[in-house]
């Protein structure tokens, strides 16, 4: 079946559930009016347990998550070759080459304004990215798998020569 008629069938069921949910409101208007005193109890206690709901779907959830946390993996960085990469406005001191099929980690951090590190492979496709933020070291782990000359263009802008950021280091 196609796209269209299966999106169709679903919005023709959920609209005919929220017309009978208007219709069920609408009959409910008919009866005699709660007095205030009845309906702030019953929403009170209403909303006591949808607040408790929520934080059991909300601890849940999290519990459910930790193994996908990143933190345990962050470990294995530490035997990993590091390169310092400072951004200033409008360059990136950065090495002149890296190794390939190794993984290594860019140390990201800048001297006066926030800026992006792009990199780019020798096709032109951005390969990773992260923030170079002035007073925090960012880092990035990559693996390079194909040989050349890479370009590193800055992704945030930075001031008026944002646009001629950018740098470039051999993969070997």
């Amino acid at each position: 079946m196609e796209r269209g008629p299966i999106v169709l069938v679903w919005f023709l069921v959920i609209s005919a559930g929220a017309v009978a949910l208007m219709i069920g409101v609408a009959i409910s208007t008919r009866k005699p009016p709660l007095a205030q005193a009845d309906v702030t109890k019953m929403w009170y206690a209403i909303r006591r347990y949808w607040l408790i709901a929520l934080i059991i779907a909300i601890v849940v959830s999290f519990l459910l998550s930790l193994p996908w946390f990143p933190y345990p993996v962050a470990a294995q960085y530490t035997e990993l070759q590091h390169y310092a990469v400072v951004a200033q406005q409008f360059s990136f001191q950065l090495p002149s080459t890296v190794p390939l099929n190794k993984e290594l980690m860019f140390d990201v951090t800048s001297k006066d304004v926030n800026h992006g590190f792009g990199i780019y492979d020798p096709n032109d496709s951005l390969v990773a990215q992260v923030q170079a933020m002035p007073g925090y070291t960012n880092h990035l782990p990559v693996r390079f798998v194909l040989a050349g000359r890479y370009t590193i263009r800055c992704l945030e802008y930075c001031g008026i020569a944002h646009h001629a950021m950018q740098a470039a280091f051999e993969v070997r």
